[in-house]
């Protein structure tokens, strides 16, 4: 009986340990960790100021309308770019009557460091030229000393390796209501464009 119990006991163990450490089997990296620290959802999303690629000083909760919002930073050596590629084709796959008076793209670069205005007007030049309702933008300088905790507030984990100065972080999309509350989240790694825009639509034609 000893045989049988002690297996059976140790398995169980195993099992609420790896319950409580995974938040109950959600989040298995320290990605999704930190999207889950971040609070389920609906739940507002933190606000900051930003500077778009034309100068413009804003916040996102300023803009009644659906948002859908990702990070990057310029000089990311892959995953970035796929991501923003993949923004451009769900911008152009969306109805002009959707975007930009229902919906706006918003990009933000976590790089504090080295991305600046004139490098995302740069990078927003390399995508279709008419682009209305994407915006491209950095924290303002005012929102430097609190970005970090900014970004673990809204679920975002950005961290630089020590040597190669990568930044390596979570590629999450949050959808925004008008409100501004954080009420869809979409991983690019595991949905593909349809889901999103199926799913982004299926919000909007709710409201």
């Amino acid at each position: 009986m000893k045989k049988v119990i002690i297996p059976i006991s140790t398995f169980i163990l195993c099992v609420f340990i790896v319950y409580n450490w995974t938040a109950g089997f959600s989040a298995f990296t320290v990605f999704s960790d930190t999207l889950h620290k971040a609070g389920s959802l609906p739940r507002t999303f933190p606000d900051i100021e930003l500077i778009s690629q034309d100068s413009v000083h804003f916040k996102i909760g300023d803009k009644k309308k659906f948002k859908l919002v990702n990070y990057v930073y310029l000089n990311c050596p892959l995953v970035c770019h796929k991501v923003n590629n993949r923004l451009e084709d769900i911008y152009h796959s969306v109805s002009d009557s959707i975007i930009p008076a229902q919906l706006e793209l918003i990009t933000i670069s976590f790089d504090l460091k080295y991305d600046n205005i004139q490098k995302i007007k740069n990078y927003r030049a390399r995508f279709t030229e008419d682009i209305h309702g994407w915006t491209f933008a950095i924290p303002s300088t005012e929102a430097h000393t609190s970005f970090e905790q900014y970004l673990l507030d809204v679920g975002i984990w950005a961290k630089p390796a020590n040597q190669t100065g990568i930044i390596n972080h979570s590629v999450y999309l949050f959808l925004l209501s008008p409100d501004n509350q954080v009420i869809a989240v979409f991983d690019p790694a595991r949905e593909d464009n349809s889901e999103i825009i199926n799913k982004t639509l299926g919000w909007i034609q709710k409201a």
